[in-house]
């Protein structure tokens, strides 16, 4: 397992800066929703419509995860096409 971990990174080290950067922001909006999600369900017993509040945290829920993972595909469909010009052919 350490291997495979060690491996990704280094693989995600020789990445170029777009998909980097695509990865990085799918990451910040993860984050972003799940702060978001956890401040509306904190505020929900004090705003005027508690379902409202609740509601925002179940959507912010569902989409954080989502929006990492369109973060991981946009950045490898990025690396996939953008390519890298020193790879050897036994890659």
């Amino acid at each position: 397992m350490r291997l495979m971990i060690h491996k990704f990174l280094g693989l995600f080290r020789e990445m170029g800066p777009y998909p980097k950067l695509a990865i990085q922001l799918g990451a910040g909006m993860m984050l972003v929703f799940y702060i978001v999600g956890v401040i509306s369900l904190l505020s929900a017993p004090y705003v005027p419509n508690y379902f409202h509040a609740v509601a925002l945290y179940r959507g912010c829920m569902e989409a954080a995860p989502a929006s990492f993972a369109a973060g991981v595909c946009g950045g490898l469909l990025g690396d996939l096409m953008l390519g890298r010009d020193n790879r050897s052919k036994d890659d």
